[in-house]
């Protein structure tokens, strides 16, 4: 397999260097994509592959390495390789992306190399570190120490056969051929015994480089633990500190709901007296229907008045024959118009009462509008205030009342008004019928005369 331009490089740029003289299984630039989250961004990272971690760097600290010759133990981020799977894929610009996956990660880890042969060697290498384990390494001493036990017990068992050969070469020396082949065949497992040992040895010394080495990473792995406290410490003060926001906002949610609570009783008592407005000014527009038609009947006495005024002309003329008649209606037309008179002076005064009612109105208009101010601003003047526009409206209300009272009464008044005309007006016209006659009016009902003067009151 042809190395990467990557690897050729690095042996280009530091000719007699040995990656055995580093203790660390690869390195090289790669590209990676950030952990965590999906990007579309891939940054250009150093890493090594050291006994079943993957650790990255700057870019800048290849050059640290290819000077050293020695790997920074406060690398950027560490991957450890242990039961993770490897494979070579595809992942957008990569055309040669690398995936690791593993089932304790939260999510992927990619990375990407230059070429397709340089992809297929970090793979291999990376799968190779995923199988330094620490199980791993427990198997690896006992294997050790069974080989070592094996190796005694070969020896012990050469021992006992070499002096069981030289007893059988000393009493059997006569088979001189065999004892040949027990000498070679002894020479032939010291030969094995050595190799054993040094297979042994050779094994001791890579259990002691890889312990040194597990020391190494347990040390740097310490460091990020402390690192990882002193995180957690700030994150619990920063968990405090929203605590403590968060009480400061319960209680200012509470006075917001006390605000709005104020606000829906001012609301509500706003909503009564616009009720009332509204009753009010119902009853304003009943008096006005009142007062036309109080000007209706006023119109429509006045178009007797005028009939009447026609019927004196013609009694004018004919007041030789019934002067006595005569001087009587004119009394009581004289009569008539002097209740023409107070009903107008009553015209008048009702016009008075109802232009008071008018301000009376537009006080509660400007109440209601001050109350409409204190539902936005609400404060404790405001409050003392909307209880003098309260008491201001309750008596408005009662004088409207007693105002109704006297306009109903006033309304029976003109009514017998009316009724004491119209027979006045009959009698003028039994009159006119009997002209001949010399005959006096005669007086008006007991019930005409006792609706005229009700209440104490001439109409």
């Amino acid at each position: 397999m042809a190395e990467s331009p990557i690897v050729q490089r690095y042996s280009a740029d530091m000719g007699s260097f040995d990656i055995g003289d580093t203790k660390v299984q690869h390195f090289g630039l790669l590209m990676k994509r950030p952990f965590g989250h999906k990007s579309a961004r891939w940054q250009k990272r150093f890493f090594i592959v050291k006994e079943g971690f993957l650790l990255y760097y700057n870019e800048s600290e290849s050059k640290i390495f290819e000077k050293s010759h020695h790997f920074n133990i406060h690398p950027k981020g560490v991957i450890p390789l242990a039961g993770c799977e490897v494979e070579q894929t595809v992942n957008g610009p990569q055309k040669y992306a690398i995936k690791i996956t593993n089932s304790h990660f939260v999510g992927e880890i990619w990375v990407g190399a230059e070429t397709y042969d340089n992809g297929i060697e970090w793979v291999k290498a990376l799968k190779e570190a995923g199988t330094v384990t620490w199980r791993n390494a427990q198997l690896g001493d006992r294997v050790i120490m069974q080989l070592e036990e094996k190796s005694k017990q070969m020896s012990e068992e050469m021992d006992t056969a070499i002096s069981n050969l030289n007893k059988e070469a000393s009493d059997l020396e006569v088979e001189k051929g065999r004892k040949a082949e027990l000498e070679a065949l002894a020479a032939k497992l010291e030969e094995e015994k050595k190799s054993i040992e040094e297979a042994a040895k050779n094994l001791r010394l890579e259990k002691d480089t890889a312990d040194q080495e597990l020391q190494q990473t347990l040390a740097s792995m310490q460091h990020i633990q402390l690192e990882k406290d002193t995180l957690s410490k700030k994150t619990e003060d920063l968990e405090k500190n929203l605590q403590s926001v968060s009480e400061e906002q319960e209680k200012t949610a509470a006075e917001l709901q006390e605000r709005e609570k104020m606000a829906k009783e001012l609301e509500e008592e706003k909503k009564m007296l616009e009720d009332v407005t509204s009753n009010l000014k119902g009853d304003l527009t009943s008096l006005e229907e009142k007062q036309r038609m109080t000007e209706e009947e006023k119109m429509v006495t006045e178009e007797r008045l005028k009939s009447q005024e026609l019927t004196a002309k013609k009694l004018e003329i004919e007041k030789k024959q019934i002067s006595a008649t005569a001087l009587g209606l004119q009394a009581n037309l004289e009569q008539v118009s002097h209740e023409k008179q107070l009903t107008e002076t009553k015209w008048k005064e009702e016009k008075k009462r109802r232009i008071n009612t008018e301000k009376r109105l537009r006080l509660a208009e400007d109440s209601l509008k001050r109350l409409d101010r204190a539902l936005r601003d609400s404060g404790v003047q405001i409050d003392l205030q909307i209880e003098t526009d309260v008491k201001n409206l309750k008596d408005f209300f009662e004088e409207c009342i007693k105002e109704k009272q006297y306009e109903a009464q006033k309304l029976d008044i003109m009514k017998d008004a009316v009724r004491a005309k119209v027979f006045y007006s009959e009698q003028t016209e039994c009159l006119n019928g009997h002209s001949g006659d010399s005959r006096e009016l005669s007086p008006l009902p007991d019930d005409s005369q006792s609706s005229i003067t009700q209440n104490g009151e001439t109409v």
